[in-house]
C-alpha cells in the first residue's frame, strides 16, 4: 500500500468546537499534519456532551468531506476522544480464595480481571479499566502471574460514564459513514503528553480546564489514582459577566482582555471598564464575578483532590494545568489560594512535533488544539478508505447504476410476462386435455349405447319372427 493510502483521523468532541485532523506518524517519532477541520459546537454540545443528535451527525458529515476533500482520499474510520460531564472513576475489588497454595495464572488473573468488568451497572459502560494493584497474601505487586499464594485480590480503578454517552458517538460517527477505530479517553491523553514520569511517579494533579468542563486526574507511582470532570468551565466565567447586562460575545471578550483569577485589591485602583457599546463599570464589580467563579471551579478541583485520598505531601509533582480556560492571568496564584498546593505549573505545549504538509495552513499555536493532536499521537489503525470518487465518477456510478436498475426491471417485467404466458399455455393445454377427454367418454357412451340399441333390435326382431310362426 501506498505511502499516500496511509493516514489516521482523530475527532476531538469539544464543548465549543469539534475538531478533525488527518495525520501519519514520522520514523522519527514527529506527526505530519495532513488536513484539518473545525466547526463550532454549541449548538449542539452541552458540558462535553452530545445533546442534539441530528445537528451533531452534520457537524461530524462536514468533518469528514472537508478533511476528505484536503486528503484527496475516502475516510473509512476515526478515533474519537471521550470525556465530558459524568465521567469518572470507581474502585472495585475481586477477591479469589484457594483451598491451597496456587500459582497464579494468566487464566486466574483473566477470569478476576472479567468478573471486575461485569461489576457496573446495565447502564454505565466501562471505558478503561487501570490496574491499582493485586494482593497476594500479605504482599502487594502488580504483576501477580507466577507467585504462589492460597488468596489474590485485585484491586481495580474503572473509568465509567453514561452508556448513552457511547452510544451517540457511535450514532453520529455512523451516520457520517465511518467506523470507530478507537475512543481514547481526552484527558488521560493529554496527561501522556503533558506529565512526564516522574511527576507521575512522585504523584501530582492534571486539570485540564475546558470551555465547559474541568478534568481531574491525579497520579501517583506511575499509575491513574482518580479521575472525574467537574461540570464547569471558562464558559461559566463568561455567563456570569454577561449577567451585568453584556452580551456574550462581548462578556467573552472582556474575560480574555481583563479577566484575573484573582483579585489583588491592594494594587492601585483600576480604571472603570467600558463595553463597546459604552456601557462604564467599575473593575472591582467584573473582578468580582470572575474570582468568585474561578474560586467555585478551583475548590472542585481541591475536592477531587481529596477523593482521592492523596494529601498534598503525597503528590509532591503538583498541580499540572492545560486548557483554554487555564490562560487566564493570575492562574495559578489563585490555584495556590485554594489548594494549599505550592508546585504549580501552566502547560500549553506538548512534547510531540508536529510538521505540516504542503497547502495545511499552521494553527495551534495557542494550544487550542493540544487534545485532537494527542489523540491523532494515540490512533494505529490506518483510516484510508481508498480513492475519493471525483464529481464525475460519482456521476458516472450513478447513471451505470441507474442502467443496471433499469436492466433488472426490464428483465424482471419479462420474466413475469414469459411466467404469465407460461402459465396461460399451461391453462390452455389443461383445457384442450379435458376437452379430449370429454370427447373420448362422449365417444365411449356413444359406441356403448349403439351396441345397447343393436342388441335391442335383434331382440325385438327375434320376439316378432316367434310371433309369425305359430307352430313355435
Amino acid at each position: 500500500m501506498a505511502t499516500e493510502d496511509k493516514f489516521i483521523v482523530a475527532i476531538e468532541l469539544g464543548s465549543s468546537k469539534v475538531t478533525g485532523i488527518a495525520g501519519r506518524k514520522q520514523p522519527d517519532g514527529a506527526l505530519q499534519v495532513l488536513a484539518f477541520a473545525q466547526e463550532p459546537a454549541s449548538a449542539f454540545m452541552r458540558k462535553g456532551r452530545i445533546n442534539n443528535i441530528d445537528k451533531m451527525k452534520s457537524c461530524i458529515k462536514n468533518i469528514k468531506e472537508r478533511l476528505e476533500k484536503s486528503l484527496k482520499k475516502s475516510i473509512s474510520c476515526t478515533y474519537i476522544g471521550i470525556g465530558g460531564m459524568g465521567m469518572h472513576t470507581v474502585a472495585n475489588s475481586v477477591v479469589r480464595n484457594f483451598t491451597e497454595k496456587t500459582v497464579i495464572s494468566e487464566d486466574i488473573v483473566g477470569t478476576i480481571q472479567d468478573e471486575n468488568l461485569q461489576s457496573q451497572p446495565a447502564d454505565r459502560d466501562i471505558l478503561e479499566t487501570v490496574i491499582q494493584s493485586y494482593k497476594l497474601d500479605a504482599q502487594t505487586l502488580l504483576e501477580p502471574v507466577g507467585v504462589p499464594a492460597e488468596s489474590i485480590e485485585g484491586h481495580f480503578l474503572n473509568i465509567i460514564t453514561k452508556r448513552e454517552v457511547s452510544d451517540h458517538i457511535e450514532e453520529c460517527v455512523e451516520a457520517a459513514g465511518m467506523s470507530i477505530a478507537g475512543v481514547p479517553i481526552t484527558v488521560l491523553a493529554l496527561a501522556n503528553e503533558m506529565v512526564n514520569d516522574v511527576e507521575k511517579h512522585s504523584g501530582c494533579v492534571f486539570v485540564d480546564m475546558g470551555a465547559e468542563t474541568t478534568s481531574v486526574a491525579v497520579f501517583k507511582n506511575n499509575i491513574l489514582r482518580h479521575l472525574a470532570v467537574i461540570p464547569l468551565g471558562g464558559n461559566n466565567i463568561t455567563r456570569d459577566i454577561a449577567s451585568m447586562s453584556i452580551s456574550e460575545p462581548e462578556a467573552e471578550r472582556l474575560k480574555r482582555t481583563y479577566g484575573e483569577a484573582i483579585y489583588d485589591d491592594l494594587e492601585e485602583p483600576r480604571n472603570n471598564i467600558v463595553t463597546e457599546g459604552g456601557l462604564s463599570f467599575p473593575f472591582e464589580d467584573f473582578a468580582g464575578h470572575v474570582e468568585a467563579r474561578q474560586e467555585e471551579i478551583i475548590r472542585n478541583v481541591a475536592k477531587q483532590v481529596e477523593l482521592s485520598k492523596y494529601t498534598k505531601n503525597q503528590l509532591l509533582g503538583g498541580i499540572i494545568i492545560t486548557g483554554g480556560a487555564s490562560n487566564m492571568k493570575g492562574i495559578e496564584k489563585a490555584f495556590a489560594k485554594y489548594t494549599d498546593f505550592t508546585k504549580i505549573q501552566v502547560v500549553k505545549t506538548i512534547r510531540t512535533q508536529v510538521r505540516f504538509a504542503s497547502g495545511v495552513p499552521t494553527f495551534n499555536q495557542d494550544g487550542s488544539c493540544n487534545a485532537a493532536i494527542v489523540l491523532l499521537d494515540k490512533g494505529t489503525i490506518n483510516c484510508c478508505g481508498g480513492e475519493l470518487e471525483s464529481p464525475q465518477d460519482i456521476f458516472k456510478a450513478k447513471q451505470e447504476a441507474e442502467a443496471r436498475a433499469a436492466a433488472e426491471k426490464a428483465a424482471a417485467e419479462k420474466a413475469a410476462e414469459d411466467s404469465a404466458a407460461e402459465e396461460e399455455r399451461k391453462k390452455q393445454e389443461e383445457a384442450e386435455k379435458k376437452a379430449q377427454e370429454k370427447a373420448a367418454r362422449a365417444k365411449r357412451r356413444g359406441e356403448k349405447m349403439k351396441k345397447f340399441f343393436s342388441r335391442f333390435s335383434n331382440w325385438a326382431n327375434d320376439m316378432v319372427g316367434d310371433k309369425d310362426n305359430p307352430e313355435d
